[in-house]
């Protein structure tokens, strides 16, 4: 594959879409900004120890780890927000259309507290939940 195109395709749901333009003040600037860093995810390498990333700072979602639930850190401002999360889900086979496999991202926000809420978490795997019903075979992603 290419280099110019990563080794996974990036797909914003329509929440992750609105909460980031909410986040950068609509403003196309900050918003380009901010897709320039979730673009990263595109060339993540096939290792998924966060220790192998030198340009990506990205952990799993603590307990989600099986159902591939990370999050992406910024540390550049946006818009006036520092510690910018971008929750993503990482798909681990290939669609039967597709040549590479997608990473989904789930939602955008400035975070203020160290760790996620229960209820945070449960709807963010609620929307993976979604992304596989929708667009796979859901054994594929089991």
């Amino acid at each position: 594959m290419s280099r110019v195109l990563g080794t996974y395709w990036i797909t914003p749901t329509p929440t992750a879409i609105r909460r980031a333009w909410k986040l950068c003040g609509d403003s196309p600037r900050e918003y380009q900004l901010l897709r320039r860093h979730t673009l990263k995810l595109a060339f993540w390498p096939g290792s998924d120890d966060p220790a192998d990333h030198v340009d990506i700072d990205w952990d799993w979602i603590r307990g989600r780890e099986r159902i591939r639930l990370g999050e992406l850190r910024i540390d550049e401002q946006i818009n006036g927000h520092d510690n910018v999360r971008v929750v993503f889900f990482k798909a681990n086979v290939i669609r039967p259309s597709e040549t590479m496999p997608r990473i989904w991202l789930l939602t955008v926000f400035s975070k203020k507290r160290q760790r996620f809420g229960t209820s945070q978490i449960e709807a963010w795997a609620g929307q993976r939940e979604i992304i596989v019903d929708r667009f796979c075979d859901g054994s594929q992603f089991a």
